[in-house]
Protein backbone atom coordinates (compact mmCIF):
# COMPACT_ATOMS: atom_id res chain seq x y z
CA UNK A 1 0.00 0.00 0.00
CA UNK A 2 1.01 3.14 -1.20
CA UNK A 3 2.40 5.66 2.06
CA UNK A 4 -0.13 8.36 2.59
CA UNK A 5 1.29 10.87 4.95
CA UNK A 6 1.93 13.53 2.72
CA UNK A 7 -1.78 13.77 1.77
CA UNK A 8 -2.54 16.33 4.50
CA UNK A 9 0.14 18.20 2.58
CA UNK A 10 -1.37 17.76 -0.90
CA UNK A 11 -5.09 18.52 0.39
CA UNK A 12 -4.65 21.52 2.16
CA UNK A 13 -2.29 23.12 -0.34
CA UNK A 14 -4.82 22.18 -3.05
CA UNK A 15 -7.78 23.70 -1.03
CA UNK A 16 -5.84 26.32 -0.69
CA UNK A 17 -5.87 27.57 -4.56
CA UNK A 18 -8.95 26.16 -5.25
CA UNK A 19 -11.29 27.28 -2.45
CA UNK A 20 -14.48 27.41 -3.57
CA UNK A 21 -16.16 31.02 -2.82
CA UNK A 22 -18.69 30.66 -0.29
CA UNK A 23 -20.54 33.31 2.16
CA UNK A 24 -19.65 31.12 5.35
CA UNK A 25 -15.81 29.80 3.99
CA UNK A 26 -13.53 31.60 6.64
CA UNK A 27 -16.57 32.28 8.69
CA UNK A 28 -15.59 31.51 12.67
CA UNK A 29 -19.48 32.51 13.76
CA UNK A 30 -20.49 29.10 15.25
CA UNK A 31 -24.09 29.80 14.55
CA UNK A 32 -23.21 30.74 11.01
CA UNK A 33 -21.73 27.72 10.44
CA UNK A 34 -23.86 25.43 12.19
CA UNK A 35 -26.71 27.14 9.40
CA UNK A 36 -24.67 26.53 6.61
CA UNK A 37 -24.50 22.47 7.21
CA UNK A 38 -27.65 22.62 8.14
CA UNK A 39 -28.75 23.83 4.82
CA UNK A 40 -26.47 22.15 2.63
CA UNK A 41 -27.72 18.78 3.54
CA UNK A 42 -28.92 17.18 0.58
CA UNK A 43 -29.05 20.19 -1.40
CA UNK A 44 -26.51 21.68 -3.57
CA UNK A 45 -24.11 24.87 -2.92
CA UNK A 46 -25.84 27.06 -4.99
CA UNK A 47 -29.09 27.02 -4.19
CA UNK A 48 -28.09 26.97 -0.50
CA UNK A 49 -26.20 30.46 -0.80
CA UNK A 50 -29.55 32.73 -1.42
CA UNK A 51 -30.89 31.24 1.42
CA UNK A 52 -28.51 31.36 3.67
CA UNK A 53 -27.83 35.62 3.37
CA UNK A 54 -31.58 35.98 3.48
CA UNK A 55 -32.16 33.94 6.16
CA UNK A 56 -29.37 35.54 8.25
CA UNK A 57 -30.95 38.89 7.38
CA UNK A 58 -33.86 38.16 8.95
CA UNK A 59 -32.24 36.44 11.87
CA UNK A 60 -28.93 37.29 12.34
CA UNK A 61 -28.90 35.17 15.82
CA UNK A 62 -29.51 32.43 17.61
CA UNK A 63 -31.56 34.34 19.86
CA UNK A 64 -33.46 35.67 16.91
CA UNK A 65 -34.10 31.88 15.60
CA UNK A 66 -35.53 31.01 18.87
CA UNK A 67 -37.77 34.31 19.02
CA UNK A 68 -38.87 33.49 16.34
CA UNK A 69 -42.81 31.57 15.19
CA UNK A 70 -42.88 28.36 13.45
CA UNK A 71 -44.37 29.78 10.46
CA UNK A 72 -41.35 32.57 10.09
CA UNK A 73 -39.14 29.61 10.17
CA UNK A 74 -41.09 28.03 7.64
CA UNK A 75 -41.49 30.94 5.58
CA UNK A 76 -37.58 31.29 5.43
CA UNK A 77 -37.03 27.89 4.51
CA UNK A 78 -39.53 27.73 1.97
CA UNK A 79 -38.39 25.91 -1.58
CA UNK A 80 -35.39 24.23 0.37
CA UNK A 81 -37.26 21.29 1.32
CA UNK A 82 -36.79 18.57 4.02
CA UNK A 83 -38.64 20.97 6.59
CA UNK A 84 -37.75 18.90 9.46
CA UNK A 85 -34.51 20.15 9.31
CA UNK A 86 -35.22 23.86 9.86
CA UNK A 87 -38.37 22.91 12.35
CA UNK A 88 -35.34 20.78 13.88
CA UNK A 89 -33.04 24.35 13.83
CA UNK A 90 -35.65 26.12 15.35
CA UNK A 91 -36.04 23.60 18.43
CA UNK A 92 -31.99 23.49 19.37
CA UNK A 93 -31.89 27.05 18.96
CA UNK A 94 -34.60 27.52 21.88
CA UNK A 95 -32.80 24.73 23.36
CA UNK A 96 -29.61 26.30 23.41
CA UNK A 97 -31.12 29.37 24.90
CA UNK A 98 -32.77 27.90 27.80
CA UNK A 99 -29.68 25.68 28.63
CA UNK A 100 -27.23 27.12 27.01
CA UNK A 101 -27.62 30.83 27.70
CA UNK A 102 -27.70 31.48 24.02
CA UNK A 103 -23.98 30.22 23.45
CA UNK A 104 -23.54 26.67 21.60
CA UNK A 105 -22.37 24.26 23.93
CA UNK A 106 -18.87 23.04 23.05
CA UNK A 107 -19.01 19.59 24.68
CA UNK A 108 -19.47 16.81 21.96
CA UNK A 109 -22.33 14.97 23.82
CA UNK A 110 -23.94 18.61 24.40
CA UNK A 111 -24.26 19.26 21.06
CA UNK A 112 -25.53 16.08 19.71
CA UNK A 113 -28.21 15.99 22.03
CA UNK A 114 -29.74 19.04 20.15
CA UNK A 115 -32.16 18.02 17.64
CA UNK A 116 -31.63 17.31 14.14
CA UNK A 117 -27.72 17.51 15.22
CA UNK A 118 -26.01 13.99 13.83
CA UNK A 119 -22.32 12.73 13.86
CA UNK A 120 -21.79 14.69 10.74
CA UNK A 121 -23.35 18.38 12.33
CA UNK A 122 -20.78 17.82 15.03
CA UNK A 123 -17.80 16.85 13.11
CA UNK A 124 -17.94 19.70 11.10
CA UNK A 125 -19.03 22.54 13.33
CA UNK A 126 -16.53 21.47 15.63
CA UNK A 127 -14.03 20.88 13.65
CA UNK A 128 -14.32 24.43 11.52
CA UNK A 129 -15.61 26.49 14.36
CA UNK A 130 -13.58 25.44 17.30
CA UNK A 131 -10.50 23.40 15.96
CA UNK A 132 -11.63 20.36 16.82
CA UNK A 133 -10.09 17.20 15.85
CA UNK A 134 -12.54 14.86 14.00
CA UNK A 135 -13.01 14.02 10.26
CA UNK A 136 -16.10 15.10 9.16
CA UNK A 137 -17.88 11.99 6.89
CA UNK A 138 -20.39 11.84 4.33
CA UNK A 139 -21.09 10.69 0.74
CA UNK A 140 -18.52 12.46 -0.72
CA UNK A 141 -15.79 11.71 1.65
CA UNK A 142 -16.86 8.11 1.29
CA UNK A 143 -16.71 7.88 -2.27
CA UNK A 144 -12.59 9.56 -1.82
CA UNK A 145 -11.67 7.27 0.81
CA UNK A 146 -13.78 3.90 -0.47
CA UNK A 147 -10.98 4.84 -3.75
CA UNK A 148 -7.99 5.32 -1.67
CA UNK A 149 -8.14 2.93 0.01
CA UNK A 150 -9.65 -0.03 -2.59
CA UNK A 151 -12.77 -0.55 0.27
CA UNK A 152 -14.85 -3.40 -1.55
CA UNK A 153 -17.61 -3.26 0.94
CA UNK A 154 -20.21 -0.15 0.85
CA UNK A 155 -19.41 3.03 3.15
CA UNK A 156 -21.65 2.27 5.87
CA UNK A 157 -20.13 -1.13 6.29
CA UNK A 158 -17.09 0.81 6.36
CA UNK A 159 -17.20 3.26 8.53
CA UNK A 160 -15.19 2.11 11.55
CA UNK A 161 -12.02 1.93 9.18
CA UNK A 162 -13.31 4.94 7.11
CA UNK A 163 -13.22 6.84 10.81
CA UNK A 164 -9.47 5.67 11.72
CA UNK A 165 -8.08 6.24 8.44
CA UNK A 166 -9.53 9.64 8.61
CA UNK A 167 -8.27 10.69 12.38
CA UNK A 168 -4.61 9.53 11.57
CA UNK A 169 -4.11 11.26 8.46
CA UNK A 170 -6.46 14.91 9.49
CA UNK A 171 -4.23 17.66 10.14
CA UNK A 172 -3.84 18.28 13.65
CA UNK A 173 -3.26 21.86 12.79
CA UNK A 174 -6.17 23.07 10.42
CA UNK A 175 -8.79 19.98 11.04
CA UNK A 176 -11.47 22.06 9.77
CA UNK A 177 -9.14 23.32 6.27
CA UNK A 178 -8.76 19.90 6.02
CA UNK A 179 -12.61 18.59 6.33
CA UNK A 180 -13.89 20.94 4.21
CA UNK A 181 -11.05 20.00 1.45
CA UNK A 182 -11.85 16.21 1.72
CA UNK A 183 -15.86 17.26 1.19
CA UNK A 184 -14.65 19.76 -1.95
CA UNK A 185 -12.80 16.96 -3.31
CA UNK A 186 -14.97 14.58 -3.59
CA UNK A 187 -18.12 17.03 -4.64
CA UNK A 188 -15.69 18.70 -7.76
CA UNK A 189 -12.90 16.22 -8.39
CA UNK A 190 -13.61 12.67 -7.11
CA UNK A 191 -17.27 12.67 -8.46
CA UNK A 192 -19.43 9.35 -8.49
CA UNK A 193 -19.03 9.24 -12.43
CA UNK A 194 -16.60 10.71 -14.72
CA UNK A 195 -14.02 11.93 -12.14
CA UNK A 196 -11.57 14.17 -12.81
CA UNK A 197 -8.34 11.98 -11.96
CA UNK A 198 -5.96 13.96 -13.14
CA UNK A 199 -6.61 17.20 -11.76
CA UNK A 200 -6.50 15.72 -8.23
CA UNK A 201 -3.89 16.22 -5.72
CA UNK A 202 -3.89 13.09 -4.06
CA UNK A 203 -4.16 10.52 -6.98
CA UNK A 204 -0.76 9.19 -6.40
CA UNK A 205 -2.27 7.89 -3.53
CA UNK A 206 -5.09 6.21 -4.81
CA UNK A 207 -5.06 2.77 -5.37
CA UNK A 208 -8.33 2.74 -7.40
CA UNK A 209 -6.96 5.15 -9.87
CA UNK A 210 -3.37 2.81 -9.85
CA UNK A 211 -5.38 0.12 -10.20
CA UNK A 212 -7.37 1.78 -13.43
CA UNK A 213 -10.28 0.86 -11.77
CA UNK A 214 -11.72 4.11 -10.44
CA UNK A 215 -15.47 3.94 -11.45
CA UNK A 216 -15.85 0.24 -9.52
CA UNK A 217 -15.26 2.53 -6.43
CA UNK A 218 -17.42 2.12 -3.73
Amino acid sequence: MKSHDNIPVKLLDWYKYNKQEMPWRDDKNIYHIWLSEIMLQQTQIATVIPYYTKWLKKLPTIHAVANATEDEVLKLWEGLGYYSRALNFHNACKTIIKLYDGNVPKEKNEFLALKGVGKYIDAAVRSIGYNDVVPTIDGNVNRVISRLLCLNKPPQKEYNKIYDFLINIIDFEYPGDFNQAMMDLGRNICKPKNPSCKRCPISSNCLAYGRGKIEEYP
